[in-house]
């Protein structure tokens, strides 16, 4: 099962790509997110990419294999397969989940589920480290009006969990099987009764995370209201198989901001798109000119060893943080990083 440092960061037990960094001021990345097509089948009213279109685009299978391989040969350690649109309306997920993990890399999938029935179950979970399904509320009707999607698709989602759980069980894997809710006003009363379904469904976890308002998205949502009833509420339904990852680490640095004046992480991360760009974070999906370069004409290896990477992470580095998102995926990371490049008197008492 998951640790709670799902709530923090885990570049601490990447040592050597830490150190590297140190002397050298880059290394490969340690994680990879892949955006295998930019289709989705829900509409999220809180999507963050709500803004990009979608084009009905998907990466070559030829170019992904490639890629995988060439990832994993230069240190990096983990993908996970999400991205602007629904991974499993990819026709070749299974193949990418088995070749990811044949070629030494630890493997993840997001997705809404809708789609992750017996037969991808069967076939996605020998090799997966975890799979979290985001499914925000226990309601169906609210999850219709929040997923933009049809209420049968709720029963359907919790049925899959169902199912992919007794996989998990019947072949003794290792696997973790995680739900996610996102708190926002429309899913914040609903939210006890999906970790009930997870639960009885053979989820292994409840991650309950804040909105975080994407800048360039569309939507906007505000939550002021105290937490700590529901937390309580949601801590009461744990038991020695189920556990619920309330965000508060999360929520306290949405609170307070960034203390750092750049971002630190991007050596650590990188994100691949439909499209087979090679991009910084999220911020920069139809940015061009931030793009590190396009597997369809170099190898991964060689985009980010080349010299358009460089001259993108120092325009990246003259980049004012206020434009950023709060609290993103490298917020941790680069609190820890700034604190290693910046330290403090007392560091040094241990």
């Amino acid at each position: 099962m998951l640790s709670n440092e799902i709530d923090n960061h885990k570049l601490i037990y990447h040592p050597e790509s830490v150190t590297q960094w140190m002397n050298n001021g880059d290394c490969f990345p340690v994680y990879v997110e892949i955006g295998l097509t930019d289709k989705c089948n829900h509409r999220c009213i809180y999507c963050a990419l709500d803004w990009l279109t979608q084009d009905g685009l998907k990466i070559e299978k030829d170019i992904m294999l490639r890629t995988l391989e060439d990832m994993a040969g230069n240190g990096v350690k983990s993908v996970m397969f999400a991205g602007e649109g629904e991974p499993l309306l990819h026709g070749n997920i299974s193949d990418f989940v088995k070749h990811a993990k044949d070629s030494g890399l630890a493997v993840a999938i997001t997705t809404n589920g809708v789609l992750f029935d017996r037969e991808k179950a069967e076939e996605c979970l020998p090799y997966l480290s975890w799979i979290r399904f985001s499914v925000d509320t226990g309601d169906p009707e609210v999850y219709a009006s929040v997923h933009r999607t049809k209420q049968a698709d709720l029963e359907r989602v919790v049925l899959n969990i169902k199912n992919t759980s007794e996989i998990k069980k019947k072949k003794g894997l290792n696997v973790d099987i995680g739900v996610q809710a996102l708190l926002i006003p429309q899913t914040i009363d609903h939210i006890t009764t999906l970790a009930e379904k997870a639960r009885e469904a053979g989820a292994d976890n409840l991650q309950v995370k804040p909105y975080s308002q994407h800048p360039h998205s569309k939507n906007s949502f505000c939550l002021d209201r105290d937490l700590a009833d529901l937390e309580k509420e949601l801590k009461s339904l744990e038991t020695n198989d189920f556990r619920i990852f309330f965000r508060k680490n999360t929520i306290q640095r949405l609170l307070t901001g960034a203390a750092y004046d750049r971002c630190h992480g991007l050596p650590f991360f990188a994100l691949i798109t439909a499209s087979g760009y090679v991009v910084p974070c999220n911020m920069f999906y139809e940015r061009s000119d931030y793009y590190y370069g396009n597997l369809y004409k170099e190898t991964f290896h060689d985009i980010w060893t080349g010299s358009r990477r460089k001259k993108v992470m120092q325009a990246m580095a003259e980049q004012n943080m206020n434009a950023c998102r709060s609290a993103c995926r490298l917020d941790p990371i680069n609190r820890y990083l700034h604190r290693l490049k910046n330290p403090e008197p007392g560091d040094v008492f241990i």
